[in-house]
């Protein structure tokens, strides 16, 4: 350990998680982490020091789906007018496959900002996953009308319409996302 490991292992420290898991992180090195198997009670197994981690540490996400929607939501208690954070947060959520929370959002983002194409582009998607496709392809079109450049939205209508049997049209949608990202549009 000559290479300062002795000093890396003094610096870890427990956290307890629900549940009375431990979860072991090595300061400023996000992705040196590992869930202990100790029991609920915070007792070491057979042979274990009780600062000492489990012996094999799996590396951690350094950055993972439901810590950016935790940290969303706590940057929403401190701006709760921000739209932006709203619709990040719709479409983390919508992500995770959880439209009812995504539908909560973006609908927060356009009581914000009733203009917000993003939002709208949200809400698009989420009536077209319903099966909505009517009032799916009015919604994604208003979010164009709003803002003509964003490739998603294109990309998202073009799915209406084909979903929907318009193969020409959404070709057509199709083609105009891959200009507008040509472009260097998102």
């Amino acid at each position: 350990m000559a290479d300062g490991g002795a000093e890396r292992l003094a610096a870890v420290t427990p956290s307890r998680l629900p549940g009375g898991r431990l979860l072991w992180g090595v300061a400023g090195m996000v992705t040196l982490v590992a869930v202990s198997s100790w029991a609920a009670d915070g007792t070491a197994p057979k042979g274990a020091m009780e600062n000492e981690p489990p012996p094999a540490a799996a590396p951690a996400a350094p950055h993972s789906r439901d810590n950016e929607i935790l940290s969303l939501r706590e940057q929403i208690v401190r701006a709760p007018d921000d739209a932006v954070l709203y619709v990040r947060l719709g479409y983390l959520l919508l992500d995770a496959d959880a439209p009812a929370e995504a539908k909560a959002a973006f609908d927060e983002a356009l009581k914000r900002n009733r203009h917000s194409h993003a939002a709208m582009t949200g809400e698009g998607i989420l009536l077209a996953r319903a099966g909505n496709l009517r009032e799916a392809e009015q919604v994604l079109k208003t979010a164009l009308l709003r803002n003509p450049n964003p490739v998603r939205t294109h990309y998202e209508l073009g799915r209406v319409y084909e979903a929907s049997g318009d193969l020409d049209k959404a070709l057509a949608e199709y083609k105009e996302g891959i200009t507008k990202f040509r472009q260097g549009r998102k």
